[in-house]
């Protein structure tokens, strides 16, 4: 196949690590959500970049072994980020008052502890290997021309979708959605390139209602991550009698939302991959 110069692909990496590094830069000592979230968020784009050559080069290329690059510094980011949802999320929960309170000091006691491992692996980025790996990426992606790499892309997407066929297959319940969840993240990055394209056969619509399934799951997600956190609050802590009262306010309110959070995203993933199998 012509090797081509340039890579709309490969741009749109470039852009990924160029923001990374900054963020790596300005984030220790700062922790800002926005920074914390941006980092995680362009280390996902970049994650679904190197799923997709793994597609298209199996033997040449895993997925795994690149990502482990970037892993201490997302699951150390991760830490502080759910932190901050949970915070976020538990307003959300009326009559929690005292235990948003006790919850929040708990928080800001094993907070700095993440913040130093998060400022220990910033430190030790490897970045002599991330340039290693821009290489390779970009050797990989350039044997295609832009075409071909459109084609690519669409038959990845489509794989992802029958993984998630497969994993939801006779399935009465969410057992398989967090690996849903994942599979979306892998897909969204992507779409997010080839919609707006002419020569491609996705459209806004894909984009959209793939992004509204996405959301629905992210819900759920961070409910569970905090009703997670918050076992391991009272099992680090003890119960006092207020906060177990208010804590299983919380629990009432959370299995209301779940029910009806999962009717949503049955639906909306139901609808999603409808749309999607409209195109082969």
């Amino acid at each position: 196949m012509q090797r081509q110069p340039k890579s709309f692909l490969i741009d749109y990496y470039k852009e990924q690590v160029k923001d990374i590094d900054s963020l790596l830069k300005v984030i220790p000592g700062r922790y800002k959500i926005k920074d914390i979230h941006k980092l995680r968020v362009r280390i996902k784009r970049l994650k679904a970049i190197f799923r997709l050559l793994e597609f298209v080069y199996p033997s040449e290329f895993k997925a795994k072994d690149h990502y482990h690059l970037f892993k201490p510094v997302f699951k150390t980011a991760g830490l502080i980020r759910e932190g901050q949802i949970n915070l976020s999320v538990l307003k959300k929960y009326t009559g929690t008052k005292k235990l948003r309170k006790s919850f929040s000091k708990y928080t800001a006691r094993i907070r700095p502890e993440w913040e130093v491992n998060l400022d220990s692996h910033i430190q030790c980025f490897n970045y002599n290997r991330l340039h290693a790996l821009t290489n390779n990426v970009e050797e990989l992606v350039s044997r295609n021309t832009k075409p071909e790499l459109v084609d690519l892309m669409a038959k990845f997407i489509n794989s992802e979708i029958g993984r998630i066929n497969s994993l939801l297959r006779d399935a009465d319940d969410l057992t398989y959605i967090h690996e849903v969840r994942i599979i979306l993240k892998n897909i969204k990055p992507l779409l997010g390139l080839l919609w707006t394209r002419d020569d491609n056969v996705f459209t806004k619509s894909h984009y959209d209602n793939l992004s509204d399934t996405e959301t629905y799951i992210g819900n759920w997600h961070d409910r569970r991550v905090l009703s997670e956190s918050l076992k391991l609050f009272f099992n680090a802590k003890g119960k006092t009698k207020d906060m177990y009262d208010e804590y299983s306010k919380f629990k009432e309110q959370q299995d209301k939302y779940k029910k009806s959070i999962n009717v949503k995203i049955r639906q909306s993933l139901t609808h999603t991959l409808e749309l999607f199998s409209q195109y082969p």
